[in-house]
């Protein structure tokens, strides 16, 4: 099943499950029902911004779109609700086929995003937004060279080096190299 039309049914499931009509979320996002459609079918994926404004509707996360599974009602007793063994990291995909994410916690319903991003070679960007919550952001490199641009200053990161700053200032995380990079990304509150 593609990635757009996972994303799409997440959509529509989370709608249906407030009892939204498709014109009311359609309105509250400020996007057109037509192109409200398009995404719950699959047939288009959507900007991040779109995403993100429709995550805000439905009371979500722009990651929980992305996640395959729903909450699930644990009991306490339940390993999985506090721990995250490596081999079973749920992984957040998105239309950049050049980036993507693997959770550190259980999910992204607590107050703390934390998270593996891995940026594949020559994976740059125009689009230099903020977060629409305030809070922090702080990245730690694992491997190879991120570029951070906050508003129009660039901060050149390598290996073992990191970097806060407030998500709402505008930025963008890209990897100009040829080789890949990763980081691990601390946000709260969350953000996705």
């Amino acid at each position: 099943m593609s990635q757009d039309l996972q994303v799409g049914k997440k959509i529509r499931f989370l709608r249906k499950n407030k009892k939204m009509t498709a014109r009311v979320l359609a309105e509250k996002s400020k996007i057109s029902v037509a192109m409200l459609s398009l995404l719950e079918n699959g047939s288009t994926s959507g900007s991040v911004e779109t995403l993100r404004k429709i995550a805000k509707v439905l009371d979500t996360t722009l990651a929980h779109l992305f996640t395959n599974d729903e909450m699930i009602h644990l009991n306490e007793n339940d390993e999985s609700r506090y721990v995250v063994r490596k081999d079973k990291r749920k992984t957040i995909s998105f239309p950049d086929p050049l980036y993507s994410c693997e959770l550190l916690v259980p999910d992204l319903q607590g107050d703390l995003e934390f998270l593996i991003v891995h940026l594949e070679p020559s994976r740059v960007t125009n689009e230099i937004i903020p977060h629409s919550k305030g809070g922090e952001e702080c990245n730690y490199v694992l491997e190879g060279e991120i570029i951070v641009t906050l508003d129009k200053k660039e901060f050149i990161l390598y290996k073992g080096d990191c970097i806060r700053f407030d998500p709402i200032i505008s930025h963008k995380i890209e990897n100009r190299s040829q080789y890949k990079a990763s980081y691990i990304s601390v946000i709260t509150p969350v953000s996705f």
